[in-house]
């Protein structure tokens, strides 16, 4: 804190709340600004889709975000019926389905992107070092075992 400046809640926030109120700062931004989908479960999908640098399947959606299947189900629903995605099965497991960006998908990627960029370098996430997300990755993991193991 500088001269001069007051404490506010933030100062006597733990790291979790912290973290949990800037993830739910980032869903009502965007859910105030976005323009192409109103449902910020079906922006923060398709993103992910396109990002990943893997096949995701539901089942990786429902781990991401922490959510139940049935959410996962109903939202990527939602994403085909508006023609965003495909389920493609998995050629190494045919119960397993792949998500893919349909063309209209990826049309829609550009405006999500630059929404989620402004987010990003307007609260100083472009800020954050390396290792400091490496630390956080670390964190996220072992807080991700803790409840799935």
């Amino acid at each position: 804190m500088g001269v001069g400046e007051e404490k506010d809640i933030f100062d006597e926030m733990s790291l979790s709340l912290l973290m949990y109120n800037i993830s739910q700062n980032g869903i009502k931004f965007a859910k105030l600004k976005s323009k192409e989908l109103t449902d910020i479960g079906e922006c923060y999908y398709l993103l992910k889709i396109y990002y990943s640098e893997r096949e995701l399947s539901q089942e990786d959606l429902c781990d991401i975000f922490c959510q139940s299947k049935g959410t996962v189900a109903k939202t990527l629903r939602k994403l085909e019926d508006k023609g965003y995605i495909e389920r493609i099965i998995n050629k190494n497991n045919r119960r397993k389905y792949i998500l893919t960006l349909t063309k209209e998908g990826e049309e829609v990627i550009p405006a999500l992107k630059r929404e989620a960029d402004y987010w990003h370098n307007s609260v100083g996430f472009t800020e954050v070092s390396e290792e400091t997300m490496d630390v956080i990755r670390t964190v996220a993991r072992k807080s991700y075992n803790l409840v799935n193991d």
